[in-house]
């Protein structure tokens, strides 16, 4: 894994950490929000793909890959929806980003899909979900560990959901990427990624609208769509979002296994707790110390 890969994960983590907040705090995690959100990040993304000019000569194989990575950004986002109606996001954000490091190492191997990890890399990622999953027992309810286990099962099928989305996405997509960008070699990286972010959201804002009509027909968050219209909260998410996945995109290119960008992404949780502890003044347990211990020995066996 490059520097330049590195650097780029690293700046899309801090905008991934804020599009999340903001869906968590605007209190109306729903279809129609993501509906919104996807709306604002195609938007977002639009001129890049209109500078680029590649779009009309893309071929079908790459709208392909886009609408399965659509898709399961579609799913993943279903699955944030149920999981922050039960449970709060200091717990779903720390699981959700957990599992997709194990499950996306365990899809790659099984399919022998990038170069194959070595032993460290292999022991780093499986350290990095196991940080996770401690951090996310740090958060929550106070109480006992069966208190906090109950307090995770109200969240469990969104969180399962949500990481099998980003699991599906991240796989998907890396494919998709390295095809749009082999056909276009001439063209900056940085426009072909905008341009298949572009292709992408197209085809998931036409799924979540289609959600929204569907929960429409039956009734369901009856006035949360004109509600949150006139909210701030799901256009910068998507603006944020925008931004921080044309990065991943781009960092997708300096990657030998797609499995070390979802390893890194990793690092916006000790990056969360180090600015809750500087600037928000919040306790940090020693349970917390441990695990984000163990993310970061993680990272650096990743590295090594």
């Amino acid at each position: 894994m490059s520097v330049l890969a590195f650097v780029f994960i690293f700046a899309s983590l801090l905008l991934h950490s804020l599009w999340h907040f903001l869906c968590k705090s605007s209190g109306k995690s729903s279809a129609a929000f993501f509906a919104l959100f996807s709306s604002t990040l195609f938007c977002t993304v639009l001129p890049f793909a209109l500078i680029s000019g590649i779009t009309p000569e893309v071929s079908g194989k790459v709208w392909v890959y886009a609408f399965f990575g659509a898709f399961s950004g579609v799913l993943c986002d279903i699955g944030l929806v149920s999981a922050y109606r039960y449970a709060d996001i200091s717990l779903v954000y720390p699981m959700a980003r957990a599992l997709p490091v194990f499950f996306t190492l365990v899809v790659t191997t099984a399919f022998g899909w990038g170069k194959p990890l070595g032993a460290a890399a292999v022991a780093g990622m499986l350290t990095i979900f196991s940080g996770c999953v401690c951090m996310a027992l740090t958060n929550g309810p106070q109480g006992t560990l069966r208190q906090k286990m109950r307090h995770i099962r109200n969240g469990l099928a969104g969180i399962l959901i949500a990481a099998a989305g980003t699991t599906g996405y991240t796989v998907v997509d890396s494919f998709g990427i390295r095809e749009i960008t082999a056909a276009f070699p001439d063209c900056s990286k940085l426009l072909v990624a905008g341009t298949y972010s572009c292709i992408r959201e197209f085809c998931a804002l036409i799924l979540l609208w289609s959600c929204v009509l569907f929960c429409h027909c039956r009734k369901m968050e009856r006035g949360v769509l004109r509600k949150l219209a006139v909210t701030p909260h799901p256009y910068l998410a998507g603006v944020f979002a925008a931004m921080a996945y044309w990065l991943i995109l781009v960092a997708m290119n300096y990657v030998t296994n797609v499995s070390f960008v979802q390893a890194f992404r990793q690092l916006s949780l000790p990056l969360s707790a180090l600015l809750g502890f500087i600037f928000l003044k919040e306790k940090v347990t020693p349970f917390r110390w441990i695990a984000l211990l163990l993310i970061m020995t993680g990272l650096m066996l990743c590295i090594l």
